[in-house]
């Protein structure tokens, strides 16, 4: 096996496959895999749940000898990152050894064989659904909502983010619990299912999606994202995820309070500073035209208040929220104003905003 490539195109790609695998393992999950044809070179890891392939196809490309070895994920991604931009890298395996040349730079890596590497399979002839759209508006939507999945909840289908299918529309949805995150995204499609992608992985495929068309596939133990660079395969969280709907129907039933997105997201977290830090709680007294935030504390001699203006008419009520998470879910919105719909003390805060009607979050209310 020997190529050349410029570094900066096969720096671009480690960094999406590097990912995936497992930094610290000694065996193959800590392993990328590089098999090189006449005309490519596919850039393979896998960490036992997850697997990504990538393909090099550029003209700055010139294969010598093909072949198929493993090296340490970690160890390639650090040699090749710190190498000058735009230079030629050229590798030749050499007595079961990796040697790497840039200019007066030389490395040599261990390699395992590459007949072992454990290659992860989606069969097609299983598949519930499939369906093709924009990766940038996938990779937007995952992020606009992927960070209020919980992580290691022991409700373990909490741990990840739905994808709902149903005619001409994929909604995206995840919890932790405290947060619900949804958000809606038009496709020309007739699929319908659910999957529970898992929390661990939701940006590895948000950086994946990149541009162009993205081909979404699943069934019941894996889903597939395909795009002309490459492919990455996940297994799925096993479970029913809450009826997320629901929650969002209910919260939407209250009363709305519309008030400037920016303004409202900074006074929380000021306020939220004098609040105590295990319960960052902070209470919204709300009557005609004014909004109040007062800090909740323990400690009274620690108080913090602020008032804003706001767009409401009708009977005053109160509000107990989280600051921290209120402050941060208002801040990833758009637009220059929010809607804060509240229903009830048993109900959650439907936090919305005009300029992006299909993106909306409920947070969990706080007893006062």
């Amino acid at each position: 096996m020997k190529l050349s490539i410029h570094s900066t195109e096969l720096t671009n790609v480690l960094k999406h496959v590097c990912r995936v695998s497992i930094k610290s393992a000694s065996d193959y999950t800590g392993q990328v895999l590089l098999d090189v044809t006449p005309s490519c070179v596919g850039i393979s890891a896998q960490n036992g749940k997850q697997q990504i392939s990538m393909s090099l196809k550029r003209s700055t490309l010139t294969v010598e000898a093909t072949g198929s070895i493993c090296v340490n994920s970690a160890k390639l991604e650090q040699v090749i990152s710190s190498l000058p931009k735009d230079k030629v890298v050229t590798f030749n395996l050499n007595d079961e050894k990796l040697q790497i040349t840039c200019g007066r730079s030389r490395f040599n890596l261990a390699t395992l064989p590459a007949q072992n590497f454990p290659a992860i399979e989606f069969c097609d002839e299983n598949a519930l659904g499939a369906l093709s759209l924009s990766g940038g508006v996938l990779s937007t939507a995952m992020r606009q909502v992927g960070f209020c999945a919980a992580r290691n909840d022991v409700r373990y289908f909490l741990n990840g983010l739905l994808f709902d299918y149903s005619p001409n529309t994929l909604t995206l949805a995840a919890t932790d619990g405290h947060r619900l995150g949804v958000t809606e995204v038009q496709v020309a499609s007739s699929v319908t299912g659910q999957f529970i992608l898992p929390s661990d992985c939701i940006e590895d495929v948000a950086a994946f999606a990149g541009a162009g068309q993205i081909e979404v596939a699943f069934n019941k133990q894996m889903v597939r994202f395909t795009n002309e660079t490459g492919v990455l395969y996940s297994r799925l969280v096993d479970g029913k995820f809450p009826q997320y709907k629901n929650h969002v129907t209910n919260a939407a039933l209250g009363h709305v309070v519309r008030v400037g997105r920016s303004d409202i997201a900074s006074a929380v977290a000021r306020v939220t500073l004098l609040s105590d830090s295990k319960n960052p709680a902070v209470r919204l007294s709300v009557k005609p035209d004014t909004i109040a935030i007062q800090s909740i504390s323990t400690d009274v001699q620690n108080e913090a208040n602020d008032v804003l203006p706001c767009d409401y008419s009708a009977d005053p009520f109160e509000i107990g929220l989280n600051g921290v998470l209120a402050a941060e879910l208002i801040r990833s919105m758009g637009g220059d104003e929010v809607d804060l719909t509240f229903n009830g003390a048993a109900s959650g805060t439907l936090i919305t905003t005009p300029s992006y009607p299909s993106h909306s979050f409920v947070l969990m209310p706080v007893r006062l």
